[in-house]
């Protein structure tokens, strides 16, 4: 498994043009203490219980506890408001249920996106160990519910994936359905634009040049006919 460094804790909450703004940043995890640095399902409740207006989560979290994270996601998927998710470094493991319960998920270029099997640490006795294979089946028959809603994907694929514990570039996440488009600047789109100008000034150059009358460099001065030569030169009235 990739080493993930640990992100640094964001949790802001404002409004912009119109649109309510919470950022997320960090660990998806249950808080304890009040002074807990983690996204956590009481923060983003009591942050958009009242919230009327569209709303936009900028995301960037390594994941973590996957009950919190799938509280997050039914709260998410019963909002009534319209919900984007705007991915601005990782979604992974437990955050990847936070953008399935959006409406529509943004992927930032150079962003990723990671899924993977529950997993957890188990103690015991043989009837012990079990027991926790029992519920992490369990679990990962959760997940790939959620992944299956948001995705379309079929479960084997899935589970294929989550075995394989699969990252996406950005372009991957939307082509496999966990994400709805990139993120790119304008001015990667500017080059084409400046080719389509040059283009077609030049085929309405061409056009010009091949219409006739138009080049009057090259045309010879009009001749005078014969009887007008004859005319002036022998004076004929």
């Amino acid at each position: 498994m990739p080493k993930v460094k640990k992100v640094p804790f964001q949790f802001t909450n404002e409004i912009q043009n119109g649109k309510h703004i919470l950022t997320l940043s960090g660990n998806v995890q249950k808080k304890y203490w009040r002074d807990d640095d983690v996204i956590n399902a009481k923060d983003i409740r009591e942050s958009l219980d009242t919230v009327t207006d569209d709303i936009v989560i900028k995301l960037n979290s390594p994941g973590g506890d996957v009950f919190e994270g799938i509280e997050i996601y039914n709260y998410l998927k019963d909002h009534p408001s319209n919900i984007t998710v705007e991915v601005t470094g990782l979604a992974a493991s437990a955050a990847t249920f936070i953008i399935a319960g959006a409406d529509n998920v943004i992927m930032n270029v150079g962003t990723s996106l990671m899924i993977h099997e529950a997993s957890t640490f188990a103690w015991g006795n043989k009837q012990d160990i079990q027991k926790t294979l029992n519920a992490l089946e369990t679990i990962d028959d959760s997940i790939l519910a959620i992944y299956s809603d948001k995705t379309g994907q079929s479960a084997e694929q899935l589970r294929e994936w989550m075995n394989e514990e699969k990252w996406y570039t950005a372009d991957e996440a939307v082509e496999f359905g966990f994400a709805n488009s990139v993120k790119r600047e304008n001015s990667q789109e500017e080059p084409q634009d400046i080719d389509s100008i040059v283009q077609n000034a030049v085929a309405v150059a061409v056009a010009n040049l091949q219409q006739p009358g138009t080049n009057h460099l090259e045309q010879e001065p009009k001749q005078k006919s014969l009887v007008g030569r004859l005319k002036k030169e022998n004076k004929i009235c």
